[in-house]
């Protein structure tokens, strides 16, 4: 072989080589992102699955003394798997995050608060993002996580297996562990700032309300599986669990009620497009 036509073949093995390389590292860096859609940090708590009463306590009194029915998730016998849930409620921090590494504009905040009185609310950082369903949703898909079930939200709020029978999340005076009507100056605060509950996760009473993935469709909850239930297939209205800081928590003399609108049994069906400061989100992920 003359010497032209082996430096030509050694010029042309070294081309294969790079390109080789670069191929590599392209696919290298695909899996890398399909692996980890979203770089953002999060505290997780993990829930031990186990068997639990859902919709243990099926009415709610209210500071009124009235009764309310067809509020609270179905009384069943429930299996639930392993997951992680956050600790916190997401903040406006981590959604500013997701929408400025997805190339998404940050919605403008409410103009009014739940009484209807023009408050303007501006983002803060450490407070709970105001987010549409649609929202938590995609937030959730980003953060390699999900919203979580109806189920799987209140087996954790109640305590999961470290529970102690409190009938709220974490104690049974909601202004232990919640921001409610009686301690929250008619507005929601900042995450993680009273008593967590069992598992250590914070605000799952009061606060904002908070998105599962599950759609609100009553007649057809006896048709999920009993085993990490999924909710109904369809509906008009999202749910939400844990009401919010808007309402009371105590009687007419001034003492916790027994069963009141924050227990972890409530859940309330909106429009998956509804934004206003009861309403904000939690992740859960698979073990």
């Amino acid at each position: 072989m003359n010497t032209y036509l082996w430096l030509r073949k050694k010029h042309q093995s070294k081309i294969m080589i790079k390109k080789s390389i670069t191929i590599l590292f392209g696919l290298l860096l695909f899996i890398s992102c399909k692996q980890h859609p979203g770089t953002i940090e999060m505290d997780w708590v993990f829930v031990a699955g186990g068997t639990f009463e859902q919709g243990k306590n099926q009415i709610i009194i209210s500071p009124k003394g009235d009764t309310i029915t067809g509020f609270t998730s179905p009384n069943r016998m429930v299996e639930i798997s392993d997951f992680y849930i956050s600790k916190c409620e997401i903040t406006v921090k981590q959604f500013r995050e997701f929408c400025e590494k997805t190339g998404r504009n940050m919605p403008d905040p409410p103009i009014e608060n739940a009484h209807g009185k023009k408050v303007y609310y501006q983002w803060i950082d450490e407070n709970p993002m105001l987010a549409t369903w649609d929202e938590a949703n995609e937030f959730a898909k980003w953060a390699g996580g999900r919203l979580p079930t109806e189920a799987e939200w209140e087996y954790a709020a109640k305590g999961g297996k470290k529970t102690k029978g409190y009938r709220y999340s974490g104690s049974n005076d909601q202004t232990e562990i919640g921001w409610v009507h009686e301690n929250s100056d008619s507005t929601f605060h900042a995450t993680g700032l009273l008593k967590p509950n069992e598992l250590g996760i914070h605000d799952m009473t009061g606060n904002v309300s908070e998105w599962v993935n599950d759609w609100y469709n009553p007649e057809k909850d006896s048709m999920v599986s009993l085993k990490n239930p999924q909710g109904p297939p369809d509906g008009l209205y999202k749910i939400s669990k844990g009401v919010s800081w808007f309402y009371n928590t105590r009687d007419a003399h001034g003492n916790p009620l027994k069963y009141g609108i924050h227990m972890p049994e409530v859940r309330y069906q909106s429009p998956r497009d509804t934004r206003n400061d009861g309403f904000g989100f939690r992740i859960a992920k698979n073990k």
